[in-house]
């Protein structure tokens, strides 16, 4: 169930979609044609510094686009935060092995197929 309501009027307005533009940055479409952006750039090997960008049909201002962000700023990135800090802290610790990723071959918000296709680019930009 959406917690806001998804009847934008626009082609396909019931559909997730996420593009990654390399290297780093990325922008998500959300049912009801609602954007995002991340944007991101390493400072060194421990920080990091991520830009999220909320958008509105002629950047209007719309409450149900802000209470997303905040939604999504207090579950999603909250948790994604703190997985990924985890994660650092393991590779740190050389104790890292990396699990499976969730590639569903439909897509979908649930596939991690993205992440795969980064980490290979990440590999192919590294070994040149």
């Amino acid at each position: 169930d959406m917690t806001y309501d998804i009847q934008s009027g626009f082609n396909h307005f019931d559909q997730y979609s996420s593009w990654y533009l390399w290297p780093m940055f990325s922008f998500q479409v959300y049912p009801g044609n609602v954007l995002n952006t991340y944007h991101w750039r390493a400072i060194d090997a421990d920080h990091v510094v991520v830009w999220r960008g909320w958008y509105s049909v002629n950047g209007a201002e719309n409450t149900a686009v802000r209470a997303l962000a905040e939604q999504d700023r207090e579950t999603t990135v909250a948790e994604d935060i703190e997985l990924v800090e985890s994660v650092q802290r393991g590779l740190c610790s050389r104790g890292y092995h990396p699990g499976p990723l969730v590639i569903d071959p439909n897509g979908g918000v649930t596939s991690e197929h993205p992440v795969m296709h980064l980490q290979r680019w990440m590999r192919e930009a590294i070994d040149g």
